[in-house]
Protein backbone atom coordinates (compact mmCIF):
# COMPACT_ATOMS: atom_id res chain seq x y z
CA UNK A 1 0.00 0.00 0.00
CA UNK A 2 1.52 3.48 -0.85
CA UNK A 3 1.74 6.32 1.75
CA UNK A 4 -0.29 8.18 0.23
CA UNK A 5 -3.54 5.22 0.38
CA UNK A 6 -2.74 4.94 3.95
CA UNK A 7 -3.02 8.80 4.58
CA UNK A 8 -6.89 8.88 2.42
CA UNK A 9 -7.34 5.64 4.59
CA UNK A 10 -6.68 7.55 7.97
CA UNK A 11 -8.65 10.60 7.18
CA UNK A 12 -11.74 9.35 5.84
CA UNK A 13 -14.00 9.96 8.43
CA UNK A 14 -16.79 7.58 9.71
CA UNK A 15 -19.86 9.34 10.83
CA UNK A 16 -20.37 9.38 14.54
CA UNK A 17 -24.46 8.24 14.07
CA UNK A 18 -24.05 5.71 10.94
CA UNK A 19 -25.70 2.73 11.24
CA UNK A 20 -23.89 -0.47 11.34
CA UNK A 21 -24.49 -4.41 11.05
CA UNK A 22 -24.76 -5.64 14.74
CA UNK A 23 -21.54 -7.53 14.87
CA UNK A 24 -21.84 -8.92 18.84
CA UNK A 25 -24.98 -8.98 20.29
CA UNK A 26 -24.69 -10.29 23.95
CA UNK A 27 -28.67 -11.19 25.22
CA UNK A 28 -29.54 -11.12 28.55
CA UNK A 29 -26.46 -12.48 29.76
CA UNK A 30 -25.54 -13.52 33.43
CA UNK A 31 -22.88 -15.36 34.56
CA UNK A 32 -22.43 -17.26 37.99
CA UNK A 33 -19.90 -19.54 39.20
CA UNK A 34 -19.68 -21.87 41.84
CA UNK A 35 -17.75 -20.63 44.66
CA UNK A 36 -16.14 -23.37 47.47
CA UNK A 37 -18.13 -22.99 50.36
CA UNK A 38 -20.09 -19.72 49.42
CA UNK A 39 -22.70 -21.46 47.43
CA UNK A 40 -23.06 -19.28 43.90
CA UNK A 41 -21.33 -16.23 43.18
CA UNK A 42 -22.91 -14.12 40.29
CA UNK A 43 -19.79 -12.23 38.37
CA UNK A 44 -22.21 -10.17 36.08
CA UNK A 45 -26.09 -10.28 35.85
CA UNK A 46 -28.29 -8.80 32.84
CA UNK A 47 -25.87 -7.57 30.15
CA UNK A 48 -27.24 -6.31 27.09
CA UNK A 49 -25.00 -5.53 24.28
CA UNK A 50 -24.77 -4.72 20.62
CA UNK A 51 -21.80 -3.90 18.95
CA UNK A 52 -21.32 -2.41 15.38
CA UNK A 53 -19.24 -4.38 12.69
CA UNK A 54 -16.09 -2.25 12.79
CA UNK A 55 -16.74 -0.59 16.26
CA UNK A 56 -14.03 0.07 18.70
CA UNK A 57 -15.82 -0.20 22.44
CA UNK A 58 -13.89 -0.17 25.63
CA UNK A 59 -15.26 -1.53 28.82
CA UNK A 60 -14.20 -0.11 31.76
CA UNK A 61 -15.37 -0.49 35.80
CA UNK A 62 -13.23 -1.14 39.33
CA UNK A 63 -11.56 -4.41 39.50
CA UNK A 64 -13.76 -7.26 40.04
CA UNK A 65 -16.66 -5.78 38.18
CA UNK A 66 -16.81 -8.21 35.67
CA UNK A 67 -15.42 -6.69 32.38
CA UNK A 68 -12.98 -9.81 32.01
CA UNK A 69 -15.29 -12.36 32.63
CA UNK A 70 -18.27 -10.30 30.47
CA UNK A 71 -15.27 -10.61 27.41
CA UNK A 72 -14.46 -14.04 28.03
CA UNK A 73 -17.77 -14.87 27.28
CA UNK A 74 -17.63 -12.91 24.11
CA UNK A 75 -14.48 -15.14 23.31
CA UNK A 76 -16.21 -18.07 24.33
CA UNK A 77 -13.63 -19.00 27.11
CA UNK A 78 -16.83 -18.94 29.59
CA UNK A 79 -20.52 -20.08 29.22
CA UNK A 80 -23.04 -17.56 30.17
CA UNK A 81 -25.71 -19.87 32.61
CA UNK A 82 -28.45 -17.13 31.61
CA UNK A 83 -28.27 -15.79 27.89
CA UNK A 84 -26.37 -15.90 24.89
CA UNK A 85 -23.59 -14.37 22.60
CA UNK A 86 -24.40 -14.30 19.04
CA UNK A 87 -21.50 -12.94 17.19
CA UNK A 88 -22.08 -12.51 13.15
CA UNK A 89 -25.29 -14.06 13.39
CA UNK A 90 -23.69 -17.39 15.06
CA UNK A 91 -24.00 -18.38 18.58
CA UNK A 92 -21.23 -18.70 20.68
CA UNK A 93 -20.63 -21.96 22.46
CA UNK A 94 -16.62 -22.02 22.52
CA UNK A 95 -13.68 -20.53 21.32
CA UNK A 96 -12.96 -20.05 17.42
CA UNK A 97 -10.91 -18.51 14.93
CA UNK A 98 -13.55 -15.48 14.13
CA UNK A 99 -12.38 -14.09 17.44
CA UNK A 100 -8.62 -13.55 18.07
CA UNK A 101 -7.38 -12.57 21.69
CA UNK A 102 -5.04 -10.48 22.78
CA UNK A 103 -3.92 -10.95 26.79
CA UNK A 104 -2.03 -8.62 28.94
CA UNK A 105 0.74 -10.95 29.82
CA UNK A 106 1.22 -11.52 25.65
CA UNK A 107 0.85 -15.33 25.86
CA UNK A 108 3.81 -16.12 23.60
CA UNK A 109 5.54 -19.68 23.68
CA UNK A 110 8.64 -18.62 24.60
CA UNK A 111 10.54 -21.32 22.64
CA UNK A 112 9.43 -20.20 19.38
CA UNK A 113 10.64 -17.01 17.89
CA UNK A 114 8.68 -13.96 16.98
CA UNK A 115 7.99 -15.40 13.06
CA UNK A 116 7.03 -19.40 14.61
CA UNK A 117 4.57 -17.55 16.83
CA UNK A 118 2.82 -15.88 14.65
CA UNK A 119 3.01 -18.53 11.71
CA UNK A 120 2.07 -21.20 14.61
CA UNK A 121 -1.00 -19.63 14.68
CA UNK A 122 -1.86 -19.02 11.47
CA UNK A 123 -0.93 -22.68 10.07
CA UNK A 124 -3.42 -23.99 12.82
CA UNK A 125 -6.19 -21.90 11.75
CA UNK A 126 -5.55 -21.70 7.89
CA UNK A 127 -4.53 -25.20 7.20
CA UNK A 128 -6.06 -24.99 3.60
CA UNK A 129 -3.37 -22.63 2.79
CA UNK A 130 -0.34 -23.21 1.01
CA UNK A 131 3.48 -23.44 3.03
CA UNK A 132 4.54 -20.40 0.75
CA UNK A 133 0.73 -17.95 1.27
CA UNK A 134 1.28 -18.75 5.57
CA UNK A 135 4.49 -17.48 4.93
CA UNK A 136 3.56 -14.39 3.16
CA UNK A 137 0.99 -13.92 5.40
CA UNK A 138 3.09 -13.90 8.04
CA UNK A 139 5.75 -11.60 6.82
CA UNK A 140 2.53 -8.94 5.96
CA UNK A 141 1.57 -8.89 9.73
CA UNK A 142 5.19 -8.78 10.97
CA UNK A 143 6.00 -5.72 8.94
CA UNK A 144 2.73 -4.06 9.55
CA UNK A 145 4.20 -3.48 13.11
CA UNK A 146 7.43 -2.90 11.95
CA UNK A 147 8.58 -6.50 13.60
CA UNK A 148 9.83 -8.23 10.60
CA UNK A 149 13.66 -7.80 11.17
CA UNK A 150 13.35 -9.06 14.57
CA UNK A 151 11.43 -12.57 13.11
CA UNK A 152 14.34 -14.60 14.62
CA UNK A 153 14.53 -13.86 18.10
CA UNK A 154 12.71 -15.14 20.69
CA UNK A 155 10.40 -13.81 23.11
CA UNK A 156 12.66 -13.30 26.33
CA UNK A 157 14.86 -10.74 23.76
CA UNK A 158 12.08 -8.39 23.03
CA UNK A 159 11.03 -5.41 24.94
CA UNK A 160 7.42 -5.45 26.56
CA UNK A 161 6.39 -2.97 23.37
CA UNK A 162 7.67 -5.79 21.15
CA UNK A 163 5.64 -8.64 22.68
CA UNK A 164 2.35 -7.23 22.48
CA UNK A 165 3.18 -5.95 19.14
CA UNK A 166 3.72 -9.48 18.24
CA UNK A 167 0.82 -10.92 19.88
CA UNK A 168 -1.50 -8.40 17.88
CA UNK A 169 0.08 -9.37 14.35
CA UNK A 170 -0.63 -12.88 15.61
CA UNK A 171 -4.03 -11.84 16.01
CA UNK A 172 -4.34 -10.20 12.51
CA UNK A 173 -2.74 -12.70 10.79
CA UNK A 174 -5.44 -15.18 11.46
CA UNK A 175 -8.19 -11.97 10.19
CA UNK A 176 -10.73 -12.32 12.73
CA UNK A 177 -13.51 -10.65 12.28
CA UNK A 178 -13.70 -9.54 15.73
CA UNK A 179 -10.57 -8.63 18.11
CA UNK A 180 -10.35 -9.25 21.90
CA UNK A 181 -8.51 -6.96 23.88
CA UNK A 182 -8.12 -7.75 27.63
CA UNK A 183 -5.95 -5.02 29.22
CA UNK A 184 -2.95 -5.40 26.46
CA UNK A 185 -1.06 -2.61 27.07
CA UNK A 186 -1.95 -2.14 31.03
CA UNK A 187 1.69 -3.41 31.57
CA UNK A 188 3.63 -0.82 29.61
CA UNK A 189 4.83 2.62 30.47
CA UNK A 190 2.99 5.60 29.48
CA UNK A 191 5.29 5.98 25.65
CA UNK A 192 5.17 2.45 24.88
CA UNK A 193 1.43 2.67 25.64
CA UNK A 194 0.67 5.79 23.42
CA UNK A 195 2.96 4.12 20.72
CA UNK A 196 0.55 1.02 20.82
CA UNK A 197 -2.09 2.84 20.65
CA UNK A 198 -1.35 4.10 17.21
CA UNK A 199 0.10 0.62 16.30
CA UNK A 200 -3.93 -0.82 16.73
CA UNK A 201 -5.24 1.94 15.06
CA UNK A 202 -2.78 1.56 12.10
CA UNK A 203 -3.80 -2.01 11.68
CA UNK A 204 -7.61 -1.29 12.03
CA UNK A 205 -7.09 1.34 9.27
CA UNK A 206 -5.47 -0.77 7.05
CA UNK A 207 -8.11 -3.39 7.39
CA UNK A 208 -10.51 -0.59 6.24
CA UNK A 209 -12.15 -0.52 10.22
CA UNK A 210 -14.24 -3.74 9.15
CA UNK A 211 -12.68 -5.47 12.07
CA UNK A 212 -14.30 -5.06 15.72
CA UNK A 213 -12.54 -4.37 18.62
CA UNK A 214 -13.87 -4.63 22.23
CA UNK A 215 -11.33 -3.80 24.94
CA UNK A 216 -11.63 -3.96 28.67
CA UNK A 217 -8.94 -1.06 30.43
CA UNK A 218 -8.48 0.60 33.68
CA UNK A 219 -7.22 3.88 31.82
CA UNK A 220 -10.04 6.34 30.80
CA UNK A 221 -7.50 8.47 28.67
CA UNK A 222 -6.97 5.43 26.54
CA UNK A 223 -10.54 4.22 26.30
CA UNK A 224 -11.40 8.02 24.94
CA UNK A 225 -8.89 8.04 22.83
CA UNK A 226 -9.43 4.54 21.09
CA UNK A 227 -13.34 3.93 21.28
CA UNK A 228 -16.88 4.90 19.65
CA UNK A 229 -18.18 3.91 22.70
CA UNK A 230 -17.26 3.01 26.14
CA UNK A 231 -19.34 0.78 28.67
CA UNK A 232 -19.03 1.67 31.93
CA UNK A 233 -19.58 -1.32 34.41
CA UNK A 234 -21.15 -1.23 37.98
CA UNK A 235 -19.52 -3.01 41.21
CA UNK A 236 -19.60 -6.01 41.55
CA UNK A 237 -20.84 -9.05 42.49
CA UNK A 238 -23.86 -9.27 39.96
CA UNK A 239 -22.68 -6.26 38.22
CA UNK A 240 -24.32 -4.54 35.52
CA UNK A 241 -23.62 -2.22 32.62
CA UNK A 242 -24.45 1.63 34.58
CA UNK A 243 -24.13 3.38 31.25
CA UNK A 244 -22.82 3.82 27.97
CA UNK A 245 -21.45 6.85 26.84
CA UNK A 246 -20.57 8.04 23.00
CA UNK A 247 -17.42 9.12 22.22
CA UNK A 248 -18.11 11.90 19.34
CA UNK A 249 -14.99 12.77 18.49
CA UNK A 250 -13.67 13.51 15.33
CA UNK A 251 -11.02 10.52 13.62
CA UNK A 252 -8.18 10.64 13.18
CA UNK A 253 -7.25 11.77 16.56
CA UNK A 254 -4.50 13.58 17.94
CA UNK A 255 -3.66 12.90 21.30
CA UNK A 256 -1.89 16.56 22.12
CA UNK A 257 -5.41 18.41 20.15
CA UNK A 258 -8.40 16.27 21.40
CA UNK A 259 -7.32 16.60 25.29
CA UNK A 260 -7.81 20.70 24.71
CA UNK A 261 -11.16 19.72 23.08
CA UNK A 262 -14.61 20.84 25.32
CA UNK A 263 -16.02 17.53 23.95
CA UNK A 264 -13.44 15.82 25.17
CA UNK A 265 -13.02 17.53 28.46
CA UNK A 266 -16.47 16.84 29.07
CA UNK A 267 -16.48 12.77 28.52
CA UNK A 268 -13.93 12.48 30.41
CA UNK A 269 -15.41 14.19 33.48
CA UNK A 270 -18.51 12.08 32.87
CA UNK A 271 -16.57 8.71 32.87
CA UNK A 272 -14.54 10.09 35.45
CA UNK A 273 -17.96 10.36 37.71
CA UNK A 274 -19.25 7.17 37.24
CA UNK A 275 -16.34 5.54 38.17
CA UNK A 276 -15.98 7.28 41.49
CA UNK A 277 -19.55 8.55 42.31
CA UNK A 278 -20.13 5.59 44.74
CA UNK A 279 -16.76 6.66 46.62
CA UNK A 280 -16.00 10.19 48.90
CA UNK A 281 -13.39 10.97 51.76
CA UNK A 282 -15.86 11.28 54.26
CA UNK A 283 -13.61 10.55 57.21
CA UNK A 284 -12.02 14.09 56.01
CA UNK A 285 -15.36 15.71 55.14
CA UNK A 286 -14.49 16.26 51.20
CA UNK A 287 -16.44 14.87 48.88
CA UNK A 288 -15.33 14.71 45.13
CA UNK A 289 -16.74 17.79 42.44
CA UNK A 290 -16.33 16.58 39.00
Amino acid sequence: MTPDKLVDILNTPIPGKTRRPVSIDVKDVTISFKASGKGVFTAVKDINLSIGKGEIVCIIGHSGCGKSTLMNAISGMVKPSQGEVIVDGNRVTGPGPDRGIVFQNYSLLPWLTVYKNVYEAVDAVMPGKSAKEKAELVAENLKMVNLYQHKDKLPGQLSGGMKQRTAIARAFAINPSVLLLDEPFGALDALTKASMHIELLKLWNLDHRSKTIVMVTHDIEEAIFLSDRVVVMSDGPAATIREIVDINLPRPRNKKDIVHLPEYMDVHDRLLNLLIKNFSIEDEGVEYQP
